[in-house]
């Protein structure tokens, strides 16, 4: 997912009147943003190369500040209580450790108003499958508790790793978009058609 300042969609008003507990999966529980828990871990992450290039390449502006991550986590918490869902922080429940921040989140791509489940995990946590698996409960989340009838997620054309998570994710290729300037793919996942596989291994 590339990040930027994507117009937020009209809120759900089942979702607004109250507020599901967040998603967990076999190995990872999710929690809502709070700067007290969560901003040593965010302001270190975003202001990783590794990370930052990917969400905020070129002109976007690349790594972040820890005061912008701690706007990006009041965000986030804006989200969960306007929408019941957001882009959730997401422990080990062996370790306690933050493995990085996975969920879903409204978004206005191409003019139109979405839903995305978009993932930033540790790189060093990278190839153990903790960003399939905290997506895949995320999806499940949003199509069995807020009723969503579509997820999207989106990435540049040229990140194969996030791809293969769409793909092992389920969902299906839709088509190539130019967004920020950038040439990106859009994938999606449709309630009663996604195969919410349960098996999913530790390749992404």
């Amino acid at each position: 997912m590339t990040w930027s300042s994507t117009s937020p969609t009209p809120r759900s008003p089942i979702l607004r009147r109250s507020e599901p507990a967040p998603p967990d999966s076999r190995r990872l529980i999710a929690e809502v943003p709070s700067p007290a828990r969560h901003l040593d871990f965010a302001a270190s992450h975003f202001a990783d190369p590794d990370v930052a290039g990917w969400h905020w390449p070129g002109s976007l502006g690349g790594p972040r500040t820890r005061g912008q991550a701690l706007e990006m986590l009041e965000r986030g918490l804006e989200g969960q209580r306007a929408d019941g869902y957001t882009l959730w922080w997401w422990r080990e429940r062996a370790s306690g450790e933050v493995i990085g921040m996975i969920g879903l989140r409204s978004v206005t791509i191409e003019s139109a108003e979405r839903v995305e489940v978009g993932w930033s995990v540790a790189p060093r946590r990278w190839g153990e499958g903790l960003a399939a698996e905290a997506a895949a409960a995320s999806i499940r989340w949003g199509f069995e508790t807020a009723r969503l009838e579509q997820v999207i997620s989106y990435t540049m054309s040229g990140n194969t790793r996030s791809r293969r998570v769409m793909d092992k994710l389920g969902m299906r290729f839709s088509h190539e978009f130019v967004h920020v300037g950038l040439p990106h793919v859009l994938y999606a996942a449709d309630r009663g058609r996604w195969p919410g596989s349960s098996t999913l291994g530790a390749e992404c």
